[in-house]
Parts: structure tokens; sequence; C-alpha cells
């Protein structure tokens, strides 16, 4: 049985288009989901926020446990909450990382050294988004051009739109080989 955990970013809400693309195909596939919320307490960012990440997933990952012990669970987080990487290597879970972060050394590396299947989708015009890193890993990459940190490159509605069916396909493909 497939499960997921969806994981926020800065904003600390999964309802947000690219995580309600998510959820939309894990329910799609019957998936049992667990939602991550947060408020981020000032300072986070400066005092680094991977503990914090990980102790919110850690939890998550607890409540799906106890929900479903045969679950499969794939991780699916965006920009803050790809800070969940390093949790993701150790416990080897396949993981969908929207955005991340990969400006930050320790998250690039934790992507790369988890040997479970993880797909990185990221945009050109992010600060975040390093194409060199992302290949680095040796994972699968989605590089949608021009896009920002929402993944949204400039044009019309039309293009984004467009834009999101590429990943809503990509995450779907995801799913359905894990």
């Amino acid at each position: 049985m497939l499960s997921g955990i969806l994981v926020p970013g800065g904003l600390g809400t999964v309802r947000i288009t690219l995580l309600d693309l998510a959820w939309e195909a894990l329910n799609d596939r019957q998936a049992l989901i667990e939602e991550v919320s947060w408020t981020m307490p000032e300072g986070l960012q400066e005092v680094g926020p991977e503990p914090f990440v990980r102790t919110c997933v850690a939890a998550a990952l607890h409540r799906l446990t106890q929900r479903a012990p045969e679950a499969r669970p794939v991780l699916i987080a965006k920009s803050l909450g790809t800070h969940a990487a390093a949790l993701a290597a150790e416990r080897e879970l396949p993981a969908i990382w929207l955005t991340p972060l990969l400006h930050i050394p320790a998250v690039a590396a934790a992507i790369g050294r988890n040997p479970a299947p993880q797909l990185l989708i990221g945009g050109t015009a992010d600060m975040s988004w390093v194409p060199e890193a992302a290949r680095s890993t040796g994972k699968q990459v989605l590089t949608i051009q021009d896009a920002d940190h929402r993944l949204r490159a400039p044009g019309k509605l039309r293009d984004f739109t467009d834009t999101l069916g590429r990943i809503g396909t990509a995450i779907e493909d995801f799913l359905d080989a894990c």
C-alpha cells in the first residue's frame, strides 16, 4: 500500500498548488495521506531549520506508521520541507523534492546519499535550484526553464497550467514506479 507525507515550505501549509497536485496524485492511487503543517518559529532560518523540519516529519511518519504499519511512505516536500532530506536518507524513503534547497550543501548531499528513488523538480529562475547539484545527486530531475520558486515562468496562465500538467505527470509517473 502506498502512502504519502506532504511537507510544506515556508508558508507552513500544504494548501498550495504544487502540493495540491501531489495530494491529487496520491488520492488517485488510494494512498494514505499525512499532512504536515507548521508555524515557523521566529529566527528559525538563522539557527538552522533542519532539526525543526526533521521533528515535524518524524512525527508525521510515526502517525502514518500507527495508521498503516505496512504502508510504503513517500515524502513529498516543498522548499523548506526539503530539510527532511537527511531523515529521508537515513530511512531510505523515496521522495519528491519540489523546489529543493540545493544551494544548501547539506540538503543536496542528503538527497544524493539516499539510495531510494527520488524526483527533484525546480526552475532555472529559482536561486535555490542549482542545476549542477541536481544532476550530481544522480536522481531523476525535472527542470522547468525560466521558472521561479513557485515553478512559474513568465507568460500567460495557460503556459503555467501546461507546466503544472508536466509536473503532475512527473509526480504520477514517480508514484506509479514506487
